[in-house]
């Protein structure tokens, strides 16, 4: 009888702690391909060899915190910016805009060039509620305005 309560009290106190983790609003996780295709303008410098991926997990949806990875290949020219990953929007794909939240660099150029957490409960709220319409692009010496993006929705 004892073994049958202990195996009913923790299957209730994992039960609570799954609805507590799913009743968090707009928690989860955005996997984004990043090509030179998709960069607007198109750097004449890329190619379809240089692409990447940003991973965006909501580890807070209400406070807005967000941690992210940036990984590429072999972009060209040096990575650089203020910083030199972002994402952008409101946009539609194909059309630039300006910066909503900076993604600080590690000072790789190969593998994970991107790497931290931010907190902005606005901009999480608006990618949950219209992911297509933000995008991460990633920039370099050769190319200024950027030499991959990618549409987070």
């Amino acid at each position: 009888m004892r073994k049958l309560y202990a195996i009913t009290v923790a299957l209730l106190a994992a039960l609570t702690v799954a609805a507590g983790a799913l009743s968090q609003p707009g928690a989860r996780t955005h996997v984004v391909k990043l090509t030179a295709d998709q960069e607007v303008p198109r750097c004449a410098a890329a190619s379809k060899r240089h692409h990447g991926v940003a991973l965006f997990k909501v580890t807070d949806a209400t406070a807005g915190t967000v941690s992210y990875k940036v990984i590429s290949t072999n972009l060209p020219g040096n990575i650089v910016g203020s910083p030199g990953a972002h994402i952008h929007g409101p946009a539609p794909r194909g059309v630039a805009t300006g910066v909503v939240q900076p993604l600080m660099l590690t000072g790789n150029e190969v593998g994970v060039i991107a790497k931290g957490t931010f907190t902005n409960p606005a901009l999480v709220a608006a990618i949950n509620a219209n992911p297509q319409l933000y995008y991460v692009n990633v920039h370099s010496t050769t190319c200024p305005p950027g030499v991959i993006r990618g549409q987070i929705g």
